[in-house]
């Protein structure tokens, strides 16, 4: 039995330009591995901060959305009590606020209706729970059309 080990060696000529290139790179290796978790950490929570304050925009608009439709069909004479109101509001908003409230008052022929809802009820992920520790409330007002 007779064994026959043969290696093959293919020289890679490499100038001495190339060569203090590679060895700068090589002793940076790893440089980007610690600080990238640091900054994407970072990235992270401003993206949630972000992502909680337009939640709590679009919770604001859609109370206001509801709370004047509230008011217009109290208004025209399509609901008959402000307590039909306030329970329409607390209904239509029951998707994206459990705990919302609406108080709806007439003062002569004026008509004001202001809905509060907590601001931790909007929130998706509340990474800051004591920055949405509020009550984010709209008013709608309106003089009454029909007698």
């Amino acid at each position: 039995v007779t064994s026959i080990f043969v290696s093959f060696s293919m020289p890679h000529p490499i100038s001495p330009r190339y060569r203090s290139a590679l060895t700068r790179f090589k002793s940076e290796s790893g440089a980007v591995t610690v600080e990238a978790p640091l900054w994407l950490a970072f990235f992270f929570i401003v993206l949630t901060m972000i992502t909680d304050a337009a939640l709590i925009f679009h919770g604001q608009a859609r109370a206001l959305e509801v709370a004047q439709d509230a008011t217009r069909e109290f208004t025209v004479g399509q609901l008959a009590t402000n307590e039909d109101a306030e329970k329409m509001i607390v209904a239509r908003l029951g998707n994206i606020s459990p705990n919302a409230s609406a108080k709806t008052t007439v003062s002569g022929r004026l008509i004001t209706t202001v809905v509060t809802m907590p601001a931790a009820d909007l929130v998706a992920v509340g990474f800051f729970s004591g920055l949405v520790r509020f009550d984010m409330s709209v008013t709608s007002q309106q003089v009454m059309e029909a007698s």
